[in-house]
């Protein structure tokens, strides 16, 4: 396992006190079915045999201990199926050892009616291109019935860079205010007649990656990537609904997405 991990994508040097807060990560995709009364009755991983064979044991022994709200159709409680998407972390634990674990997870469908229809993607700030530094940031979105975006906020921005910590947040500002201005022009489908919410809540992912060809890098499936996770910022509308299980860096890549269909009432792992 330790080799997996020094094997893995390196990050631009730093502090030997924030090299502490690199993790390394990845996204594991799959589908889950529950019972009615919110057990897991089955699941599917995608593509297990480009896991590491530790993960796909340790998904095999966590999945079928989860508990969901039940899924209710009609007021009656019914089986139901979901997208699934894991974050597995592995951290440093002393003596060459790490321990692994899922952190966040989600389960639903992508698209949940809400779509694109105007999206200028942000610039890469151009103080960032020349420091080599790249990042995810978490787009948390309040869509009017109209599908223009009344609030915009970071949830959480990840880097790929490691600083001492006010470089960091100086980052994470970068790319946050790179984003939050790009979003704030963006529209999206308008609302169902059907739905009467005055607003929608969506996650956006952007990704700012360096590349020397015309298409940025992406990371490859069951491969591990090496990144310092940044902290969750309270939004209050978003927190509100609670749609992600311990965090928003579950989500397999760039695309919209809504509220999930599945709400897991298990733990994760919480920093």
């Amino acid at each position: 396992m330790a080799g997996c991990l020094l094997a893995s994508a390196a990050l631009a040097g730093g502090p030997s006190a924030e090299q502490k807060q690199v993790e390394a990560s990845m996204v594991v995709t799959g589908s889950i079915g529950v019972t009615p009364q919110g057990t897991v009755h089955a699941y599917a991983i995608d593509h297990p045999e480009k896991l590491p064979p530790l993960i796909v044991d340790l998904i095999g022994k966590s999945i079928p201990g989860w508990t969901f709200q039940p899924v209710l159709r009609d007021g009656k409680p019914v089986a139901a199926k979901a997208n699934m998407s894991l974050r597995l972390v592995a951290r440093p634990a002393g003596d060459g050892k790490f321990q692994i674990a899922v952190r966040s997870a989600w389960f639903g469908d992508p698209a949940q009616g809400i779509r694109q229809e105007k999206s200028s993607p942000p610039r890469y700030p151009r103080q960032a291109i020349r420091g080599r530094v790249e990042g995810t940031v978490y787009l948390a979105l309040r869509i009017d019935r109209q599908g223009n975006v009344a609030d915009v906020a970071a949830r959480q921005v990840d880097l790929r860079v490691t600083e001492d910590e006010n470089e960091m947040k100086h980052w994470r500002d970068v790319f946050t205010e790179a984003s939050v201005d790009a979003a704030r022009a963006w529209t999206f489908t308008p609302a169902d007649a059907s739905d009467h919410a005055p607003y929608r809540i969506a996650i956006e992912p952007v990704s700012y990656e360096l590349s020397s060809g015309p298409v940025a890098k992406r990371p490859v499936y069951g491969q591990w990537e090496t990144y310092v996770p940044g902290p969750l910022e309270p939004v209050p509308w978003f927190d509100a609904d609670q749609m992600l299980a311990g965090g928003v860096d579950a989500l397999p890549g760039d695309g919209v997405y809504g509220a999930p269909s599945l709400s897991l009432l298990t733990p994760l792992v919480h920093d």
